[in-house]
């Protein structure tokens, strides 16, 4: 809590200052009323006009002073919410591949709605709690001016209604976290189905509705129980609200037919203690709030801090990408003892069957993976994926292609000049250039045209390594050998690629083309595919 005090001082002072005049301002008022009722026989014409003009004058302050206070609520929300969004979203496409893939899309959505939202109301709960405070005090100092000894009685009960939230507390705070844990799972489980839409049918549909009901009945029945239990609690506060009222109207009832106190007194008494039950009831209501939201918000603030985001170290890759005897396997070795290098700037192709490692390679440099043994190093330095991520371009068949405009897919919402692809075919032909360009909805873009936007992305990266498994299969044969073309052309560029194409003259114009044979990655350099009779041998 320290730490939201010290990020959000401004607007936290602003907001409990304003409310702070606005208090002081509206509890004057029963005091002038008892003045004006008191004092009326004695009052001229000038005194009632005098403390109406005060009446009016506590009034505007209040309400001015409440508008502000309010003001300063809604800026700090948008601050809060702005900084724990902001940051949580960092922390979540930060993590390591293996990290991440480990909650599902539905999960992190989740957690940017709806755990966001849990801190945000315990924010809100720990400023009602100060600002109700401010409120009962300042009351409670008013009452005990106009009357100490029902003052003393008010005091007395109020700290027994204090210590009631320590009752329900504990048992609020796990009926709120398990409604909040069953509604992340019911968003979770709709994005699930929803994404299994291809597999519905006559024989499935059954099946995923009674999944998705299952689901539902566990969120709802957690609504239900939690607000039965909120109930509970709330009459129960309610029962001692109106004992306090009861007792302290009593009290008064009886000072007033000893003349102990005055009309004046009363009725100030009266309104004092309507508005010093207000806020001792919404300090109780927000503490046990609070701590049904305690635990969401700590789990934030701590992995906020132990962040650590993607930090650009302006990494150059000067010489080459070495293989030294590297291994991976899940149940089985998928590579075994491959070495290699890869050199700066020249181009290689990797063929082979389904299944011999030729992905998993391409994620084991791209440190996607971890190599089982071995070790894979870029300039000497061993490979890691925040490393990587930033000398490497990683393209697959299918990479997602975002709900904007053509430029901001192309570029990853980064600003670039237009002019370089519109005024020249330098990457690809001009009019595919103006198809892409027209193309409103880039979901109704064929599985070609998502490919030469991906291959845009790549160049226009700035990359120095390309890593490209299978990224033209989708382009008819035309296109693929012009944006191979283009690949090839790029002297500042090392790119290493899957591909099924096995043509002989796109082979050759390869600086080294390893070949997958067995489980054991094999290198073969391309003056070997010269020898046609060897040639014939691997692939006819």
């Amino acid at each position: 809590m320290n730490f939201i005090f010290k990020k959000f001082k401004k607007f936290i002072f602003l907001r409990i200052f304003f409310h702070f005049v606005y208090i002081l301002a509206i509890a004057s008022l029963p005091t002038v009323i008892k003045y004006m009722i008191d004092d009326s026989y004695s009052n001229g014409i000038y005194d009632v006009v005098k403390l109406t003009g005060i009446f009016v004058l506590l009034i505007v302050i209040g309400m001015g002073a409440q508008y502000l206070s309010q003001r300063s609520a809604w800026r700090l929300e948008k601050e809060f919410n702005l900084y724990f969004r902001e940051n949580l979203f960092s922390v979540i496409i930060c993590k390591e591949p293996s990290d991440f893939n480990k909650n599902s899309i539905g999960d992190y959505n989740s957690r940017l709605n709806n755990d966001i939202a849990s801190c945000a109301e315990y924010l809100e709960y720990t400023m009602m709690i100060f600002e109700s405070l401010i409120s009962f005090i300042i009351y409670a100092i008013y009452i005990f001016i106009l009357n100490y000894k029902i003052a003393i009685i008010i005091y007395l009960v109020a700290l027994i209604v204090l210590y009631l939230p320590n009752l329900t507390a504990n048992k609020f705070s796990k009926k709120k976290k398990k409604l909040l844990d069953d509604t992340a799972f019911y968003n979770s489980k709709i994005i699930d189905l929803l994404s299994g839409y291809a597999f519905i049918n006559y024989f499935t549909y059954k099946n995923i509705k009674k999944n998705y009901e299952s689901s539902l009945n566990r969120m709802e029945d957690s609504r239900y129980s939690f607000g039965k239990f909120k109930t509970f609690v709330n009459v129960l506060n309610g029962m001692v609200m109106y004992m306090i009222n009861i007792s302290s109207f009593g009290i008064m009832a009886f000072l007033l037919y000893k003349g102990e106190i005055t009309a004046g007194v009363a009725t100030a008494t009266i309104a004092y203690i309507q508005n010093f039950m207000f806020p001792l009831r919404t300090v109780i209501d927000a503490i046990s709030l609070r701590k049904s939201v305690e635990t969401v918000m700590k789990n934030i603030l701590l992995e906020i801090s132990e962040n650590k985001n993607l930090e650009l170290e302006n990494v150059k890759f000067t010489n080459n990408i070495k293989c030294d005897n590297v291994s991976f396997k899940y149940d089985d070795y998928i590579i075994k003892n491959f070495s290699y290098t890869f050199e700066k700037n020249k181009k290689y192709a990797i063929i082979g069957e389904s299944g011999k490692g030729k992905s998993t390679l391409l994620n084991l440099i791209n440190g996607n993976l971890s190599c089982t043994g071995g070790r894979i190093t870029i300039d000497d330095r061993e490979v890691s994926y925040r490393f990587c991520n930033q000398l490497i371009m990683y393209l697959t068949q299918k990479s997602h292609i975002f709900s904007e405009n053509f430029w901001d897919n192309v570029t990853i919402f980064d600003s670039f000049d237009k002019t370089v692809l519109e005024r020249d075919n330098r990457y690809i032909p001009r009019n595919k250039v103006d198809i892409l360009l027209k193309s409103k909805n880039n979901n109704e873009l064929s599985g070609g045209e998502k490919q030469l936007v991906n291959y845009l992305r790549a160049i226009l990266s700035g990359k120095e390594i390309l890593l490209l498994d299978e990224p033209f299969s989708a382009m008819d044969k035309n296109m693929e050998k012009y944006v191979c073309s283009k690949l090839l052309e790029m002297e500042d560029k090392t790119i290493i690629m899957i591909t099924h194409n096995v043509e002989k003259d796109f082979l050759d114009k390869f600086d080294k083309l390893p070949i997958y044979a067995t489980i054991s990655v094999q290198i073969f350099f391309s003056y070997i595919f010269h020898l046609s009779v060897l040639y014939n041998y691997l692939f006819i």
